[in-house]
């Protein structure tokens, strides 16, 4: 009798059988959670990924994208430095963007 018990169980339904991407058929919000979730990561892992390729010093960037942000560095520090000897700006507003353009 107890065989025939739990052979009966395991066709039960499960909430976590179509789990990650459910019908939404005895889902709670356990399995939505679960669902947004994994979602998540792997839109967060795709997204790493790309960056790691093609974001900043990537090792798939295009060379001339590196060449024209240098250059757009080097132009904002002329017109900074220019407009601090200027007295355009004081000191501590030359530093803070000094930083800013070298990040």
């Amino acid at each position: 009798m107890s065989y025939l018990n739990i052979s009966a169980q395991t066709d039960l339904p499960s909430k976590w059988r179509g789990w990650p991407f459910n019908s939404g058929v005895a889902g709670d919000w356990e399995t939505s959670l679960a669902t947004y979730a994994f979602s998540f990561a792997i839109l967060a892992a795709i997204c790493l990924f790309l960056r790691f390729l093609y974001g900043p010093k990537g090792i798939w960037r295009d060379k001339e994208l590196e060449r024209e942000a240098e250059e757009n560095r080097r132009r904002e520090h002329a017109e900074l430095d220019s407009d601090y000897r200027a007295g355009r700006i004081n000191k501590q507003l030359y530093e803070l963007k000094k930083r800013s353009i070298d990040r």
